[in-house]
């Protein structure tokens, strides 16, 4: 007879994603997988099939779930350039918080050669969107005449998309929120002027 399952898969992968988020892929046993979700390993394997695959399930929690605030400033409507400032003030208070652990994606990228194909597919994916979201807002706010006309918007997003992430390495250094907001005051002084 089948038991029932005695936890919330949405709570396991919070509590592993949290672990994956700090630690990295690398950085986290599946000892402590085991302590931070309240399972046990024969549960854990049961569920998941191996670690590579709950990183992957973690990493999939984290782009649609405990990082939708941010991708939700850059998509809303109508879009433009205060977006992306509202965007970025939403990173700078993130990144001066206590604590901050980065990006997760960002974090998985920079694992690249350690994570399986699969995970960083959904890294690049992730990505992408996020230049895309950039790309959308940057087109927008030229078409309104809140940035040059002759402004390139793919190589603006790409540029923002660059610095996004930069900003999130080095969120794990604990930076002054005011040295932060300068940073980004000169990155969108590149897309304005």
């Amino acid at each position: 007879m089948a038991r029932n399952k005695e936890y919330d898969k949405s709570n396991v992968l919070d509590a592993a994603t949290r672990i994956f988020w700090e630690k990295g892929y690398t950085g986290t046993s599946v000892n402590a997988l085991v302590k931070a979700t309240g399972l046990g390993k024969r549960s854990m394997y049961q569920e998941f099939g191996s670690k590579q695959n709950l990183f992957r399930e973690c990493l999939r929690n984290y782009i649609v779930n405990l990082n939708r605030e941010a991708n939700t400033i850059l998509n809303r409507h109508p879009q433009g350039l205060s977006n992306i400032e509202d965007f970025f003030a939403n990173r700078i208070d993130y990144a001066s918080s206590c604590g901050c652990n980065g990006c997760m994606v960002i974090n998985a990228a920079i694992e690249k050669e350690l994570i399986d194909p699969g995970a960083f597919d959904m890294v690049q994916k992730a990505l992408s969107g996020h230049e895309d979201a950039f790309f959308a807002c940057l087109a927008a706010a030229r078409s309104s005449g809140e940035i040059p006309e002759d402004k390139d918007c793919r190589v603006l997003a790409g540029f923002l998309m660059t610095f996004s992430a930069g900003m999130m390495v080095m969120c794990k250094t604990e930076p002054e929120k005011t040295a932060l907001a300068e940073s980004v005051e000169t990155a969108l002084s590149a897309v304005k002027d």
